[in-house]
């Protein structure tokens, strides 16, 4: 297991979940569609990851590398399976991803949900959704133990 943690501290990641900054980040190795690796990610009270930095998506081609020894194609949180064009987080943060290989989003025969490492290279693509790739779940930490309660 890849056992690695980067931020200030505060916050903790449950049991087998990797932390990065403020968010916990878990790679899933079975190869699922990817409505079918949101659920999963959902069912372990997550989401598939949403790239919000540069910093978290280099994070994230590591965390892959590490585990599995490659630059293995994987599923990360966006699609525009609503509305063509308009892509949207599955975490619901804001989309304001621009990392995109050249070309992409193409939208080649339907595509609409998004891999990273696609054809184990650098590059960020549209695939079509029903394709079964490995995947990772993203969390926000754990910042219970910060909060105090104050008795009114």
């Amino acid at each position: 297991m890849y056992n690695h943690s980067v931020g200030d501290g505060c916050e903790k990641c449950p049991p087998g979940w990797t932390k990065f900054d403020t968010r916990c980040f878990q790679f899933h190795f079975k190869e699922r569609d990817w409505a079918d690796a949101e659920y999963h990610c959902t069912s372990i009270g997550g989401n598939l990851a949403s790239i919000q930095t540069t910093g978290e998506y280099t994070f994230l081609r590591d965390l892959i590398y590490t585990v599995t020894n490659s630059h293995k194609t994987t599923w990360v949180g966006g699609n525009d399976a609503v509305k063509e064009g308009v892509w949207l987080w599955s975490d619901g943060k804001h989309f304001g991803f621009s990392g995109w290989g050249k070309g992409e989003p193409s939208n080649h025969g339907g595509e609409g949900c998004m891999e990273m490492n696609f054809r184990e290279k650098d590059y960020i693509n549209d695939a079509k959704c029903q394709e079964k790739n490995s995947f990772v779940c993203a969390r926000d930490a754990d910042t219970s133990a910060l909060i105090i309660s104050h008795p009114h």
